[in-house]
C-alpha cells in the first residue's frame, strides 16, 4: 500500500514547490473520491438517485483526471480541475433550487474552494479562484432568479458571503505567502547546508590527501633514516674492528721461542695504548704459557712516569702469572729522563738492545 501511494504521488517535475503542491492536490483528490464513494448509497435513497449517481460519477472521473494531469507535471491545471469540481457541487443546489435556503447558505461553502486553492495553487492564483467564486455565484443567482439585495436580511447575507470569501482569500493568500517564504528559507538553508557539507567534504578530502602525502614522506624519511642508521652501525662496527686491529698491531706480541715472547713498541705511548699493551701482553702470556716477555722500547721516543708505572704494573702482573719481564732498547736520552723523574726500574731487568737481550737468552 505504501509503495502504491508513493507511486501515485510521483510527479514529473523537478521544482520542489510543484512537487509539494502536486502531492497535496493528489491527496485532496483522493479524499474527494472517498467522499464521493461514500455519498453513492445516500444518493441511491433519494428521489433523484439516477441523476445523483451520474453527478457523483462525473465528479469521481474529474478527480481521477486531476490526479493524472497532476502526475504529468501540470500541477496548476490539476489544481484548477480539482477546485472547479469543488465549486460546481456547491453552486448546483443554487441553480436547481434544491432548497429555499440554498441561494443564501450555499455561497458560504465556497470558502472550501479558497482553502483548497491555498494548498494546491500558487498564492497569486488564489485571486483567480476568488474571481471564479464571485462570478460563478452571481451567475448561479441569476440563473436561479434570486433577487439581489431584495431586503435587508438577504442583502446582509449576500454581502457577508462576498466579504467572507474576500477575507478567506486574503487569509489564504497571506498564509500561502508565509508558507512559500518559509519553504524558500528552508530550501536556502538546506542548500547552504549542502554547500557547507560539500566544502567540508572537499576540505576533508584535501586534508586526507595532505595527511597521506605527509605520511608517505615521513615513511620515506623513516626508511632513509633506518638505512642511514644501519649504514652507520655497519661503519661503526667496521671502525671498531679496524681500531681493534690497529690496537693489536700497535702492541704486537711475537713468539721467538717456545717460552719467550717479544713485544716491540714503536711511537708514543698514551694511557689508552698503555692499557691495550698490558691487556694484550697478559692475554698472550695466558694463551702461550710463555715464561719470558721481552719488551723492546727502541722505537718509543719518550717514556714518562705514567708509562714507567704502567711497565712496572705489567711486570708485577706477569710475575703473578709466572712470567719474567725484561726491557730492551732504552736510549740514553730516555734513560736520562727516567733518572731525572726519579723512576725506579730496578725491578725490571734491562738490556741496551733487543739483540743483546736475545743473545743473552740464547
Amino acid at each position: 500500500m505504501q509503495s502504491f501511494f508513493a507511486w501515485l504521488t510521483q510527479i514529473q517535475s523537478t521544482n520542489e514547490d510543484d512537487l509539494r503542491r502536486g502531492r497535496t492536490t493528489i491527496i485532496v483528490a483522493l479524499v474527494m473520491i472517498g467522499l464521493a464513494v461514500l455519498a453513492i448509497p445516500i444518493s441511491l435513497l433519494s428521489d433523484t438517485a439516477l441523476s445523483g449517481v451520474a453527478i457523483i460519477t462525473i465528479g469521481i472521473t474529474a478527480y481521477l483526471v486531476t490526479i493524472t494531469v497532476t502526475r504529468l507535471g501540470r500541477v496548476n491545471l490539476g489544481g484548477f480541475i480539482l477546485i472547479t469540481f469543488i465549486i460546481l457541487p456547491i453552486l448546483a443546489p443554487i441553480i436547481i433550487a434544491a432548497s429555499p435556503t440554498s441561494p443564501l447558505t450555499s455561497p458560504f461553502y465556497l470558502i472550501l474552494a479558497l482553502l483548497v486553492a491555498g494548498l494546491t495553487l500558487r498564492p497569486a492564483l488564489i485571486w483567480v479562484v476568488l474571481a471564479i467564486n464571485v462570478v460563478g455565484l452571481f451567475i448561479a443567482w441569476n440563473i436561479a432568479g434570486v433577487p439581489l439585495f431584495a431586503n435587508a436580511i438577504e442583502t446582509s447575507l449576500e454581502a457577508a458571503a462576498i466579504f467572507l470569501q474576500i477575507g478567506a482569500a486574503l487569509f489564504t493568500f497571506v498564509g500561502g505567502k508565509i508558507t512559500d517564504g518559509a519553504l524558500q528559507e528552508a530550501r536556502r538553508l538546506r542548500e547552504d547546508a549542502r554547500q557547507s557539507a560539500a566544502r567540508l567534504a572537499e576540505l576533508n578530502a584535501s586534508l586526507e590527501t595532505q595527511v597521506a602525502q605527509r605520511t608517505a614522506a615521513l615513511q620515506t624519511a623513516l626508511r632513509d633514516l633506518e638505512l642511514r642508521a644501519a649504514e652507520q652501525a655497519r661503519l661503526l662496527a667496521e671502525n671498531e674492528q679496524q681500531r681493534q686491529a690497529i690496537r693489536e698491531l700497535s702492541v704486537p706480541v711475537l713468539p721467538v721461542r717456545d717460552t719467550t715472547l717479544v713485544m716491540p713498541l714503536i711511537g708514543a705511548i698514551d694511557s689508552t695504548r698503555l692499557s691495550d699493551m698490558q691487556e694484550h701482553a697478559l692475554e698472550q702470556i695466558e694463551q702461550t704459557g710463555a715464561r719470558e716477555l721481552l719488551i723492546d722500547v727502541t722505537g718509543v721516543p719518550v717514556i714518562d712516569t705514567q708509562v714507567a708505572k704502567g711497565l712496572i704494573q705489567l711486570v708485577e702482573a706477569a710475575r703473578l702469572m709466572g712470567t719474567r719481564v725484561m726491557l730492551a732498547g732504552i736510549r740514553p736520552e730516555v734513560a736520562q729522563t727516567l733518572v731525572s723523574l726519579g723512576v725506579d726500574l730496578s725491578s725490571i731487568r734491562t738490556f741496551s738492545t733487543l739483540q743483546a737481550a736475545l743473545a743473552q737468552r740464547s
